[in-house]
């Protein structure tokens, strides 16, 4: 963390132990997480902020709802989170074993959030990334971080001619 103090703010309250799942995480990597039973998403992402600042973090990573299909409700709901906590980056998780969806996630999210770049998932499959040059092309925005494996040290930086020899 490079001397820096990070809290995750667990907000999919949606998906069945996504909070729980954060927590393991959180506990090996040693980063703290804060949850909140049946409270409104936009709300947790505001009390973690809170929290943040009142133990000392540089850093709050919020871990939001996701879908295939995009729905108002979803949207809705992280539009008011980026209003109200003005996040620095908004980041979209993609998963690159969905193809050509992952490119209308991807343009449907930044048209409504204004994205900041995304990290490619499951790109230790048989996914071949495809679909990463798409959705750079498209929205313009770059692939930040890929996924090659569920373990933390299987997200890396992205660099493109990592991408393109598997193309």
């Amino acid at each position: 963390t490079f001397g820096k103090k990070v809290l995750t703010v667990s907000a999919d309250v949606y998906r069945p132990a996504a909070a729980k799942q954060l927590q393991v995480l959180g506990e090996s990597i040693s980063v703290p997480v804060y949850t909140r039973d049946n409270a409104d998403p936009v709300d947790i992402c505001q009390e973690g902020i809170a929290h943040a600042r009142k133990i000392g973090c540089d850093f709050v990573i919020f871990d939001t709802a996701g879908r295939l299909a995009v729905d108002d409700v979803l949207m809705s709901e992280l539009s008011e989170i980026a209003e109200e906590t003005k996040p620095e980056n908004i980041l979209l998780v993609c998963d690159a074993m969905i193809g050509r969806d992952a490119v209308n996630t991807a343009v449907q999210f930044n048209e409504k959030l204004n994205l900041h770049g995304f990290i490619m998932t499951k790109l230790d499959g048989d996914a071949r990334g495809g679909a990463a040059l798409s959705i750079k092309e498209v929205t313009g925005k770059p692939i930040r971080f890929i996924g090659e494996g569920e373990q933390i040290e299987k997200l890396k930086l992205f660099r493109p001619e990592g991408l393109s020899s598997r193309i």
